[in-house]
């Protein structure tokens, strides 16, 4: 097994890792709301809607294969089944379909709640001297930021 020499003990980088593992199983649930409701949107808002649920869930991938990355660069494994996402994500997946405002409204929750978690995890890995993760998840809370605003002003 080769050595990890990258500032930050084996201790540290699976604490740092477990706290990604929450961000990537929230994000992942969160791609699998959002490509629910690209694929069972309706009534009149369906031609906005349905464009816009489809690149939240393209981004939200492109975001949680990164945090993947960034786990098994600190050498553990990222939990990769949707049992594991479940048991630790704070954000619940959608049984149906609900209503296409009810939707948007829905992703914007689960997008303010993500930020939170996030913020949350970065804290910890500041105080870790983790400033790559740290980095990496702060670029990911402006990204979910910008979704939320953009999100809750369909509400207005």
């Amino acid at each position: 097994m080769t050595m990890i020499s990258i500032g930050i003990d084996k201790a540290d980088r699976k604490t740092i890792s477990d706290g990604m593992a929450v961000i990537l199983a929230d994000m992942t649930v969160l791609y699998m709301k959002a490509r629910n409701y690209h694929w069972n949107v309706v009534g009149p808002f369906f031609s906005h809607l349905h464009p816009l649920f489809e690149e939240i869930y393209e981004e939200l991938e492109a975001e949680a294969d990164d945090i993947a990355e960034r786990i098994r660069a600190l050498g553990c494994y990222a939990p990769a089944s949707f049992a594991e996402y479940l048991s630790i994500s704070a954000i619940k997946e959608e049984i149906g379909s609900p209503e296409a405002l009810d939707m948007v409204r829905q992703l914007a929750m689960d997008h303010e709640l993500l930020i939170r978690r996030s913020m949350d995890v970065v804290g910890i890995l500041e105080s870790l001297h983790d400033s790559g993760s740290a980095d990496l998840l702060m670029d990911k809370v402006r990204t979910l930021s910008k979704r939320a605003w953009m999100l809750r002003s369909h509400l207005e």
